[in-house]
């Protein structure tokens, strides 16, 4: 084994012991994220109005109730993960969310407008798959009461 798959070998190994900490990070950046684009609407109705507003102009049917249930996806979504709290179920709805917004909003506009919705997607299924981790209160809550 030459010197660079030796170092590879040891990185796999490495990273591979710490493969948890990849799914906190994950959780924090998505979670936090959402948290904080969504916190202006939670906590201002004026805000909300403008979403509502945006939502119209693409002609979302029921642009309010749209608003205020897009809004709770992310606010509550985003503390789901970073919580690690029901974080399968979190991920796949803001998964669906988003690809709500590629398709009414982000497909109108050329490819690099998606891509923050398109990461968070990705994001969010990856999470969906693989679960919170060790690193959870899903963790936490399943060593207390088995499946």
């Amino acid at each position: 084994m030459n010197a660079v798959s030796a170092l590879h070998a040891a990185a796999e190994r490495w990273c591979a012991a710490r493969a948890d900490l990849g799914l906190l990070i994950l959780r924090a950046v998505l979670g936090g994220h959402l948290i904080w684009s969504s916190q202006d609407n939670v906590f201002s109705w004026a805000r909300m109005l403008e979403f509502r507003d945006f939502l119209a102009r693409f002609d979302f049917p029921w642009p309010l109730f749209c608003a205020v249930l897009s809004v709770a996806a992310q606010f509550l979504g985003g503390s789901a993960l970073v919580a690690g709290l029901y974080t399968r179920f979190a991920g796949a709805v803001l998964a669906f969310n988003f690809v709500v917004a590629i398709v009414m909003v982000d497909s109108q506009r050329p490819y690099p407008a998606a891509f923050a919705a398109l990461a968070l997607v990705a994001g969010c299924l990856s999470l969906t798959f693989t679960g919170a981790g060790r690193w959870s209160l899903d963790h936490a809550l399943r060593r207390r009461v088995p499946c």
